[in-house]
């Protein structure tokens, strides 16, 4: 039986309250991505879900390289083993 990963991450990510839109759009057009709820001051929750660590990284990197985004803190990070 072959075994894979799931990972799921949250992250608090910081933005320019004038890019809200675009931003969001960006974040939730990124494979795994889902911007849950934004507010008006600029403070966004998105959860993430990879195969891996390095994805996980990756998309972290390219939501800090968006435009606006001031800065990106991971909330919390679980893996589990799936057999397929």
């Amino acid at each position: 039986m072959k075994t894979e990963e799931l990972h799921v991450s949250s992250l608090i990510v910081h933005l320019n309250p004038k890019k809200l839109r675009e931003i969001e759009s960006s974040i939730n057009s990124l494979e795994g991505a889902e911007l849950v709820t934004i507010s008006p001051v600029g403070k966004a929750i998105v959860v993430l879900e990879a195969p891996n660590q390095r994805v996980i990284m990756e998309v972290i990197d390219k939501i800090n390289g968006l435009d606006g985004v001031i800065n990106t803190g991971l909330v919390y990070h679980e893996f589990e083993k799936l057999e397929v």
